[in-house]
């Protein structure tokens, strides 16, 4: 996932707010940052999802990428999370990179959030979410 965020950067995002919980993960995000530069733009965290989520971030944030481990519910928690907490505002997109399409488009439904696009790349999915718009 973190290949993501730095690619952003380094194409014009202004700020990368990148997260995984194991530390040989955040060792390689570490040096991947450092080969490309990109340290000033972007804010690496070493913490639980919800903790992150609920405690560190304080602003809305335009685009969401979510690569929670396959076979979990982390990814409906995640948005969930992320709509309590206020993250997104009216444009801002989450993208969740799952292999159960069906089973999250499901546990999606009864949150204040739309399906706005799928795509699928051999075993897995990206779900494009946007906030549900009203009227």
């Amino acid at each position: 996932m973190e290949h993501v965020g730095i690619e952003a950067v380094s194409r014009g995002a202004k700020k990368a707010i990148l997260n995984d919980q194991q530390k040989k993960a955040i060792d390689i995000i570490q040096k991947n940052i450092e080969k490309t530069h990109t340290r000033q733009q972007i804010e690496l965290y070493q913490e639980d999802y919800e903790n992150l989520l609920k405690n560190k971030i304080k602003e809305t944030v335009d685009i969401i990428y979510l690569d929670p481990p396959y076979e979990t519910n982390f990814a409906y928690q995640a948005v969930k999370a992320i709509i309590e907490n206020h993250l997104m505002n009216e444009d801002s997109i989450i993208i969740i990179e799952t292999d159960q399409g069906k089973k999250i488009k499901e546990q999606l439904d009864n949150l204040e959030i739309e399906i706005m696009d799928e795509r699928k790349y051999g075993r897995a999915y990206l779900i494009f979410l946007g906030k549900k718009r009203k009227g």
